[in-house]
């Protein structure tokens, strides 16, 4: 049975995906059109608590704790205007203009929330992207993708149950990383980070040599979307520190043993990792009724208009958005900053019956953590006079600006920094890693 929820409003605008596109977006909607009886702004994620996506490989790792930096979707909706569904969607229906969300279940299989049934005016998919297998044999039962906070979560208990056990026996342990972008690369630095933090937490008997991390990657180089400087000395860092890099390498099994290249050879791990690749979610699949790519990404006009669906947007790594240049615009976090800006403006203009302004994506660089070890990145990358080189303290600066800004963009400026304040004090009085 279907039970519908019923929004009392002159124009209701659903986002789904609280993801750093979708919650910037409800966010600003919010903060415009909160408590008012022009707009209902309503948020559905599956999730109660929003992590930055690019910082899910600390929680991975402990580095951070998701009870300080994590953002519970229902306070903060009541602060800045919009509400909070939990749910995940299942179906969309273009010509009824509803959405459906899945059955909600506890962790011990009873049935919470039924099948529910949510009208909109105004539909905005931003469900991001997860990684791609490649439909890589045994991939989906082995490994864990840190798309999301369960994740990351499921990640951290198996890496705090391997350190206990390592505490013991003293025998190696062995994690695999396949895809060495920017989340396969940081979180192999954070790893070494951990293992050599550890031991002032009682873990008297580990050290460094006791951890061995291979990363995979199939292209030529690592971070193969960056400049080649970038890529020669996050290679240079990660040489450095002992993680093991395979290039030019293609899995085509995964084990419970570990990997399996298309030589033949066997790279043994015991937590297995997939970064590799980017796909729309698995949800799409069942959404017949809109234009859904090979890669379950959403086709979108340069206005991020859903081809086809004048109501319906799509945001973030979930839309396919062809640029002038004949590329798609690439799935980052600034690029889906910029689009959640674009298109908050676009729905206010059209809500005021103002034409729509097409996205243009500004390239501004990108910049990668390699832990507490150092920072690399090109910035400015749009203009033609080419990229400046950052690495060291001043990336690391750079990067944890980038982190402010999102903030800035869910808090406003003062709060934001109010609340980055507040997060340092917390954590001065924490354990600086999360071990349970």
């Amino acid at each position: 049975m279907l039970y519908e929820v019923v929004i009392l409003s002159t124009k209701r605008i659903v986002i789904v995906g609280g993801g750093a596109a979708g919650l910037a977006l409800a966010s600003k909607l919010g903060r415009k059109w909160g408590g008012s009886d022009v707009v209902d702004v309503c948020l559905i994620d599956k999730s109660p608590i929003h992590i930055w996506k690019p910082k899910l490989h600390e929680v991975a790792v402990g580095v951070i704790d998701q009870s300080i930096e994590g953002l519970l979707y229902r306070d903060h909706g009541l602060k800045n205007g919009y509400r909070y569904i939990r749910g995940e969607i299942e179906q969309c229906d273009p010509d009824t203009k509803s959405i459906q969300l899945a059955t909600v279940y506890n962790d011990d299989g009873e049935l919470l929330l039924a099948p529910r049934q949510i009208n909109y005016d105004i539909l905005v998919l931003a469900l991001g992207g997860v990684s791609n297998s490649f439909n890589t044999l045994g991939a989906d039962e082995h490994c864990i993708f840190l798309d999301n906070l369960e994740n990351a979560n499921l990640f951290h208990h198996k890496l705090l149950d391997a350190l206990l056990q390592l505490n013991e026996t003293q025998e190696r342990v062995s994690i695999g990383i396949v895809g060495a972008g920017a989340t396969g690369v940081e979180l192999a630095a954070e790893l070494h980070h951990v293992i050599e933090s550890v031991k002032e937490y009682g873990y008297l008997n580990i050290a460094k040599h006791h951890l061995e991390v291979h990363l995979i990657e199939a292209s030529s180089k690592i971070l193969p979307q960056l400049p080649e400087r970038v890529s020669a000395r996050a290679q240079a860092v990660l040489d450095k520190i002992g993680i093991r890099l395979h290039i030019g390498v293609q899995v085509k099994e995964v084990t419970h043993e570990g990997f399996i290249t298309q030589d033949g050879d066997v790279i043994k791990a015991g937590l297995k990792v997939w970064a590799a690749g980017v796909k729309g979610p698995k949800a799409f699949e069942n959404f017949t009724k809109l234009p859904i790519t090979s890669r379950n990404q959403i086709e979108v006009d340069t206005c991020m208009r859903v081809k086809g669906h004048q109501d319906i947007y799509a945001l973030g790594d979930c839309a396919l958005l062809m640029q002038d240049s004949g590329r798609p615009v690439p799935p980052r976090a600034q690029a889906a900053a910029q689009m959640a800006d674009t298109l908050f403006g676009n729905i206010v203009n059209r809500l005021q019956d103002k034409p729509e302004k097409a996205f243009i994506y500004k390239d501004y660089g990108s910049l990668v953590s390699l832990s507490r070890f150092s920072a690399v990145g090109n910035l400015m990358g749009n203009l033609r006079s080419g990229d400046f080189f950052v690495e060291g303290h001043i990336a690391r600066l750079m990067y944890i600006s980038l982190y402010q800004r999102h903030l800035a963009s869910l808090y406003g400026w003062f709060s934001a920094v109010v609340y980055r304040i507040a997060q340092k004090l917390l954590k001065w009085q924490r354990p600086k890693l999360k071990l349970h």
